[in-house]
């Protein structure tokens, strides 16, 4: 199961024409600590004209829209502006219509290509489609067609418009536009990475601009995966160490019962049964046996594919396409059978080397057999070892992720549903009438029966928006340690604090009465206040930043204010990564259009979803409500991954455990029944109970033992790997590792009882004339 989904995920063909040749190219500045950021439109054409290793190279840019005039209300749609060579660099084939073509480039009228599924859900698929007149954030939007296929490029996307403007249209430091490129025929990724690179120290050279900026850039599937790809990896590697388990398993049962047969064998041969015929006979049970062993895997296999979606949402791209991949279905049947066939035929060893009439010369004498045992033994030693590194990491993983869970995000999710709201120029022309709008929408949403407090924001938390510090100025302070004052703006409300229960550190939170009349204020987080004013307090600081409204129609927001309170520090970048200096600005003194807000309910936030619907469009029945959803499922959303991989990782420890522990009965239980003899003996010449319990467990004991040892080193060396996937826990945690140490003895220990107590209960007479 889990192969397929790597397959499917890091291995498969990308759901795009030549998928392998797309690299998604992005700008960075070690200085300004901009890691990944996006191009201005000046300068993206430069790279499109000076490289010379992209067959082509195409910008876009997500935005949210609302789409009216549409038969059930208005839509919130993800859209993305595009050049006119997009489809012709990422691929795309039209079900209807046409894509875009060259002139749709600049200066030509606006059109839009529909993706699929929305022209399936919420057109019908009407064929009629092409032709149409959509309004669009309020401006009309000719549709000229349909692109085939589930998947988009962005994923999610619901239509594609056309970049009607010029690439001068802005300055090279309005950096707003990601970019996607296909490379030339037999063009690695390193040497377009060296091109960009001389691209990037040209374009310095010439434009202020762009000096200390550089050019990254990674393959699609590299940016679609990220950090889940190693997650994946780690995860089949612990599915090949249940496999090893399982084999070594099998192999003991399957030794024991060919002991066990080894008599019927003697017999059968004795009364003038073939080799051929015996060979025959353990050939097909065994092939029975490993067959209904391979079937029951396949289908288990089916069903866990078929689940496998519900239980990562979000978390693992392209899941919903991976099948039962041949070539592993392939591998793990001949495994199975093998390993039938490998151990079931094991009478057969006798009969070859001419020993078929050992077991009759032997009898049931109850000698131990002790090459038998120490093989079995082998196999249950290193089962333990396995068991105890795959427990090691679910134990790891484990303790990450409830650290992660008791994070202090800054805020209380409980009880709160969040939605986004988008005002088009139409819909609210000027700052004043965008904050009057708001202001409207929130006094409908806190008159709501049930509800406690409502806010707004420009960001949500946790959800990892395409967002970006910008620098501002301390008045009075040229520089802090030489290096540029950076932080994250944000646009809130002033009951966005309370609304998410977050508390006010030093001075006062914003104010309704701070609106634009009046001087502009600021609150800061905890980070940037310890950051910039360690020493002091930054009450009655001033600061003054320079902001932008990215898109074709960016503007530049120039903001003075005093610092009027400092606030605690709230996660935006998911759990793991901590909070980053932000500016707290009053939407009244800074308005936005685009605003997630955030409804505090006295009970089910849920139960609110059809009143808040309802009180957008008593105030615009234009304004399509959006992502509506609890914040603790916003916060869910963000542990995804990682309780994805504990959950699957933990499963396999358990698994490992438990087979384990069938070892060790099993080849202790074995012991026993070779040595009922020996056991008869010592206790006719005095032996207790006791001594014989001890002896029995003391041989359980040395295998746990060294398999314990063996594991532990193992898990030791292989700490660097499943580094990557822990938060605030070291690999090496020693009390997760004294942890599964302990509990892996204790079920070697209760697996050795039951055997021990077994030996105990031997007739000492019986035992001796047994033979």
């Amino acid at each position: 199961t889990l192969y397929s989904v790597v397959y499917a995920t890091l291995l498969d063909s990308l759901p795009f024409e030549d998928g392998d040749e797309l690299v998604v190219l992005w700008t960075e500045n070690q200085t300004e600590g901009q890691d990944r950021y996006f191009v201005s439109p000046q300068d993206f054409g430069d790279w499109r004209e000076l490289n010379t290793t992209f067959q082509g190279m195409a910008a876009h840019w997500p935005t949210p829209v609302a789409i009216t005039e549409l038969d059930g209300g208005p839509t919130r749609a993800s859209a993305v502006w595009t050049t006119e060579d997009f489809f012709d660099v990422v691929g795309g084939a039209a079900l209807r219509g046409r894509v875009f073509t060259p002139g749709d480039g600049p200066g030509s009228q606006q059109v839009a290509v529909l993706s699929q599924a929305l022209w399936e859900t919420r057109f019908g698929a009407d064929p009629g489609i092409i032709g149409r007149t959509l309004v669009v954030d309020g401006e009309a939007v000719e549709v000229v067609g349909v692109v085939r296929g589930e998947h988009t490029f962005p994923e999610g996307t619901d239509l594609w418009m056309n970049m009607t403007w010029p690439m001068s249209i802005q300055s090279r430091y309005a950096r707003w536009m990601s970019a996607v490129g296909r490379l030339g025929n037999e063009v690695p990724i390193e040497r377009a990475a060296e091109d960009m690179d001389r691209i990037a120290l040209r374009l310095g050279e010439i434009h202020p601009a762009d000096a200390g900026w550089e050019i990254g850039m990674a393959s699609l599937r590299e940016d679609l995966v990220g950090d889940t790809g190693r997650a994946l990896w780690i995860l089949l590697g612990a599915t090949g160490l249940i496999l090893l388990i399982a084999c070594a398993n099998v192999a003991n049962l399957l030794l024991s019962r060919s002991e066990a047969r080894g008599l019927e064998v003697a017999v059968r041969s004795a009364f003038g049964a073939s080799r051929g015929r015996i060979a025959r006979q353990l050939l097909s049970e065994s092939l029975l046996l490993a067959g209904a062993g391979a079937a029951a895997g396949v289908a288990g296999a089916w069903a866990s594919l078929k689940l496998l979606p519900s239980l990562a949402p979000g978390v693992l791209p392209f899941t919903a396409e991976a099948s039962l991949e041949p070539s592993v279905l392939l591998v793990s049947v001949v495994v199975t059978v093998v390993t039938g066939l490998l151990f079931g035929l094991a009478p057969l060893v006798k009969i070859l080397r001419g020993r078929m009439f050992s077991p009759l010369k032997e009898g049931t004498r109850g000698t131990r057999g002790a090459q038998r045992v120490r093989l079995q033994s082998t196999f249950v030693i290193g089962q333990l070892a396995l068991a105890t590194i795959l427990t090691v990491g679910a134990g790891l993983l484990a303790k990450s992720f409830t650290g992660l869970r008791s994070v202090d995000m800054g805020f209380q999710p409980g009880g709160v549903l969040t939605f986004e709201v988008d005002l088009s120029p139409t819909m609210a022309e000027e700052d004043t009438d965008v904050a009057q709008t708001y202001e409207a929408i929130l006094g409908r949403l806190a008159a709501l029966p049930g509800v406690e407090s409502v806010g707004g924001t420009s960001e949500l938390p946790l959800t990892q928006t395409l967002d970006y510090s910008q620098p501002f100025v301390i008045e009075d302070r040229l520089s802090v340690d030489a290096e540029e004052t950076r932080a994250f703006f944000r646009h809130i409300t002033p009951e966005f604090f309370s609304a998410l229960r977050t508390p006010v550190l030093e001075g006062r939170g914003l104010e309704p009465f701070d609106r634009l009349d009046v001087p502009g204020v600021v609150v800061v987080n905890e980070t940037l206040a310890d950051r910039y004013w360690p020493d002091e307090s930054p009450l009655g600081k001033r600061i003054s930043g320079t902001s932008y409204r990215w898109g074709p129609l960016g503007a530049v927001l120039v903001s003075e204010a005093e610092v009027v309170g400092v606030v605690k520090d709230i996660r935006y970048d998911g759990v793991r990564e901590d909070a980053q200096p932000a500016l707290y600005f009053n939407y009244h003194q800074a308005p936005i259009r685009r605003m997630a807000l955030t409804v505090r309910s006295l009970g089910d936030p849920n139960a609110l979803v059809s009143s808040v619907r309802q009180a957008v469009a008593n105030v615009n029945q234009d304004l399509p409500v959006s992502n509506l959803k609890a914040m603790q499922d916003v916060v869910s959303s963000s542990l995804a991954r990682d309780r994805f991989s504990t959950l699957l990782l933990s499963l396999f420890g358990f698994v490992a455990l438990a087979l384990a522990a069938v070892g060790v009965y099993g080849v202790l239980a074995y012991s026993v029944e070779q040595r009922v003899r020996e056991v008869g003996i010592r206790m006719a010449l005095g032996a207790s109970k006791e001594k014989v319990r001890a002896m029995v467990m003391r041989d359980g004991a040395i295998v746990v033992g060294i398999g314990l040892g063996l594991g532990l080193l193992g898990a030791l060396a292989l700490a660097g790997v499943i580094s990557s996937q822990l938060f605030g826990v070291s690999p090496r945690d020693p009390l997760v590792l004294v942890s599964v140490l302990v509990t892996l003895a204790l079920v070697g220990a209760l697996a050795s009882g039951i055997p021990a107590h077994r030996a105990t209960r031997v007739n000492p007479l019986e035992a001796m004339r047994s033979d």
